[in-house]
């Protein structure tokens, strides 16, 4: 199922604004919203990131990546209450996705229990930047 009743796939079309915010809800106890300014896409899920949900953040993620004049992708984890292994293969490949192409990729604002979670799996140091500002990154 997509997002919002619509199926989206990689590929879609994003409309046309250089900035933007639009929200993606489901039945799944997570939400994604993403907004665009200038190259930088920044994603804010919200909710628990599991087993369950992660083909939504994949998803938007991805459509993010491939979106015209995307060179940098934040994900601002602010929001998100859980987070499981499967959540962490997918940022780690959005990670390695963003490097292949030449873009940087982020996360922030990780709460205490995604913290505990980055720290224990070794992974804080590789993907969270207190940078607001990816291209530094």
């Amino acid at each position: 199922m997509g997002f919002g009743g619509h199926r989206l796939r990689v590929g879609d079309s994003w409309p046309v604004a250089t900035a933007g915010l639009y929200q993606y809800g489901g039945t799944v106890n997570l939400t994604c919203s993403v907004s665009f300014a200038d190259d930088l896409a920044t994603i804010v899920p919200v909710g628990d990131i599991d087993v369950d949900s992660t083909s939504k953040l994949r998803d938007v993620l991805q459509l993010a990546a491939v979106r015209p004049g995307i060179h940098a992708v934040m994900v601002d984890l602010s929001g998100v209450t859980f987070m499981d292994s499967s959540a962490l293969g997918v940022l780690v490949a959005a990670r390695r996705k963003a490097e292949s192409r030449g873009a940087s990729f982020g996360v922030r604002n990780p709460g205490p229990m995604v913290t505990m979670v980055l720290r224990i799996t070794g992974l804080y140091d590789d993907l969270v930047t207190e940078k607001a500002d990816l291209a530094d990154v």
